[in-house]
């Protein structure tokens, strides 16, 4: 439960009108010293699409419940794309913010597959699907990769969103779980899944593996978007394993830049630029699906 001092700080810091910077802002030093460490830090946060549960000591958690979203941009993109009706998958669905949204924006006629493994995250997930009544949600607790396994998932104690399959192998302080993990392919196929609006993937450096598990769904079901993030590579994107699945799918990219108060994303060729282009990207189609995304996102011609 918040304390009173803590909503008073979250009907200021609400007001924040940028499109990038949520999360900075909520975990500042100023704002976290302002709020306090919380006692009982559950708390329900309202966000774009319904309500959250939320760890108000936890990086996310603080920007859900003080600023109302992580990633503008992110849930920008995705109300531009997603359709009444859609079929849409969130790929590392974390404590639910994109889920939710994105349940709002399918209606009671969509479907919407979230993937989540951190055994510590399902209870307030399936709490916060109750609460906004998603009977549209499909909520499985393990992760998505090449082949079906078993993998060590470690998560950091302060940012539940920074929880990696690959990274911090040699770093002390982390929550460790083994958790499941099997095809997006093989999902695709028990489940008949016959089209996909779009796949929102935040793995934390796990993406080409989804990818390396979900070949036959770029084939044949052939998504109409791909909403990823890459970070931690150096040297040309092209030679990036994530870029170099989806080229050899025909796919085009688009980049998400930081904007401020008016959003768009731009085309963009991997071979052309180093890392510097960002972390966020979105992939479609190349031919008349992608020129169909460029007007959805703003992306304007060439």
């Amino acid at each position: 439960m918040p304390s009173i001092r803590q909503m008073a700080l979250a009907a200021v810091t609400r007001r924040y009108p940028l499109y990038s910077g949520c999360g900075t802002l909520a975990n500042h030093r100023l704002i976290r010293s302002l709020a306090g460490r919380a006692t009982d830090a559950h708390a329900w946060a309202r966000v774009p699409g319904g309500q959250i549960q939320v760890d108000l000591n936890e990086y996310i958690g603080r920007a859900a419940y003080y600023v109302g979203d992580l990633d503008r941009k992110v849930t920008w993109i995705c109300g531009r794309i997603v359709r009444p009706g859609d079929t849409v998958m969130d790929i590392g669905a974390n404590i639910g913010l994109v889920t939710v949204w994105l349940a709002s924006l399918v209606g009671p006629k969509g479907l919407v597959y979230a993937f989540e493994p951190n055994p510590t995250l399902q209870d307030g997930l399936k709490a916060t699907i109750q609460r906004n009544n998603l009977d549209q949600v499909r909520l499985s607790n393990f992760a998505l990769g090449s082949k079906r396994t078993t993998l060590e998932l470690r998560v950091p104690l302060d940012n539940v969103g920074r929880a990696s399959l690959v990274r911090y192998a040699d770093v002390p302080g982390y929550e460790v779980h083994q958790v499941p993990v099997v095809p997006l392919s093989d999902i695709v196929a028990e489940q008949r899944i016959a089209s996909i609006r779009l796949i929102k993937m935040d793995v934390e450096g796990f993406e080409a593996d989804v990818l390396e598990g979900a070949l036959e769904v770029l084939e044949v079901v052939k998504p109409d978007s791909i909403l990823f993030e890459v970070n931690a590579t150096r040297g040309p994107l092209a030679a990036h394993p994530v870029f170099r699945i989806l080229r050899s799918y025909d796919y085009g990219f688009f980049r998400v830049p930081k904007c401020l108060f008016r959003m768009r994303l731009e085309r963009f060729e991997p071979s052309s630029t180093e890392h510097e282009a960002g972390n966020d990207f979105l992939a479609a189609p190349k031919g008349e699906s992608y020129e169909r995304m460029a007007s959805l996102v703003r992306a304007g011609r060439q």
